[in-house]
């Protein structure tokens, strides 16, 4: 199982439930129903809840399936969570169709089963669901749950980029460096890596860290390579132990090999990527969740 679908359902999960609910894939506030942190509260009174269920409002279906999965109240029940996505993806919430992926993926709250995941994701992509795409695309790059086809992966990699999914502007590039699906190309690799991580994703400047460490697109320059492994550093899961590792282990290794000028020029760079790099909430990088195949 690629460890992708792992730290990009984890990650998704902790920043969406702080405030109650997965986003509306738009560049508008999330929930619609409540605009800001403070009126998502009401989302924790059962009652408030209990009235936007009743009404069939899928967003409130999908987040009481997110409440059982967050352990909300202490009362974690994954079997539960799969019972309420799956009302919500049967009345055609694409992001409830994302966390069943996810679910079936993980094999939590039921058996595990990539075909099932792929099948859900594919619904998910179709409904807009960006993340859904770059898992779909993951699926045909891996061959899980789907036959493998760099093409079909690269394609699904780059309608998810296109909507606004950071770590599938690392996965483009990815294709891109390696050749696979597409002809073979350092300069759109690298440009597709600075795209993520521009918007954030740590995969993106772990590569461009090896970008400049290796001088693959000309002469290698240091003080770039380490400044992109320290700052992947800030934006890495936690627990992405592997991920953290290898980002210290290759910024200490260059950072013996630098001299004061060149450390004070690291500073300075870092300070400035803190900025570029400035991690955004997912919600603010999707377009409109209208079908886009």
């Amino acid at each position: 199982m690629n460890n992708k679908y792992f730290f990009v359902g984890l990650t998704a999960i902790l920043l969406l439930s702080s405030s109650l609910g997965f986003s509306e894939e738009s560049k508008q506030p999330r929930p619609d129903t409540f605009t800001d942190i403070e009126s998502n509260k009401d989302m924790l009174d059962p009652y408030n809840l209990g009235l936007l269920v009743e009404r069939g409002d899928v967003k409130a279906i999908n987040n009481v399936g997110l409440l059982w999965a967050t352990g909300h109240d202490g009362k974690q029940s994954f079997e539960e969570a799969v019972k309420w996505w799956t009302e919500a993806a049967n009345r055609g919430y694409p992001l409830a169709m994302n966390n069943l992926g996810l679910a079936y993926a993980n094999g939590q709250g039921v058996a595990q089963d990539i075909k099932q995941a792929f099948d859900w994701w594919l619904k998910s992509a179709i409904g807009g669901n960006a993340w859904a795409m770059n898992s779909v695309g993951d699926c045909y790059e891996t061959g899980d749950g789907v036959t493998q086809d760099f093409v079909l992966a690269m394609t699904w990699y780059k309608t998810a980029a296109d909507a606004g999914d950071p770590l599938a502007h690392y996965n483009v590039g990815a294709l891109y460096q390696t050749g696979r699906g597409v002809e073979r190309s350092l300069d759109s690799a690298h440009d597709w890596f600075m795209g993520g991580a521009e918007l954030g994703d740590p995969y993106s400047m772990l590569s461009l860290g090896d970008f400049y460490r290796d001088g693959l697109r000309g002469e290698r320059d240091l003080v770039e390579a380490f400044s992109w492994y320290q700052i992947s550093m800030l934006r890495l899961d936690p627990q992405d132990v592997g991920g953290l590792t290898f980002a210290e282990s290759e910024a200490n290794s260059i950072n013996a090999q630098l001299n004061e000028t060149q450390k004070q020029e690291a500073a300075t760079r870092i300070e400035f990527l803190k900025k570029f790099t400035a991690p955004q909430t997912v919600e603010q990088n999707l377009d409109e969740g209208e079908s886009r195949i």
